[in-house]
């Protein structure tokens, strides 16, 4: 996948629950709304969300619930291991990105 091309200023955005193909191109799977989308779409079970976006959150939830992992019910994204490794800690540090090998 190529990444995600650099916004222009000015440039007019969509909601966050539009279409997929209204939206700013993020080069993520169509989970039936953008990421950190605060709209009831977003809801991981939100009846309305149907076929392959379905499908897409099915597969994220069933995956990580299987390794651990509790969705929050009212975003498809957000996931917590439990029982956490260190509940009562608050996690501070950078976190650099690697490129991997063929990768950018």
């Amino acid at each position: 996948a190529h990444p995600t091309r650099p916004y222009r200023p000015g440039e007019p955005l969509t909601p966050c629950f539009a279409p997929k193909d209204d939206r700013f191109p993020d080069n993520t799977l169509d989970m039936g709304t953008g990421y950190d989308c605060f709209d009831t779409l977003s809801h991981t079970l939100d009846p309305r969300i149907k076929g392959a976006q379905r499908a897409n959150r099915m597969l994220l939830k069933n995956t990580l619930e299987d390794l651990g992992f509790v969705n929050l019910a009212e975003e498809w994204w957000h996931y917590t291991f439990k029982p956490e490794a260190y509940p009562d800690t608050y996690f501070d540090f950078p976190v650099s990105h690697r490129s991997v090998a063929g990768h950018r």
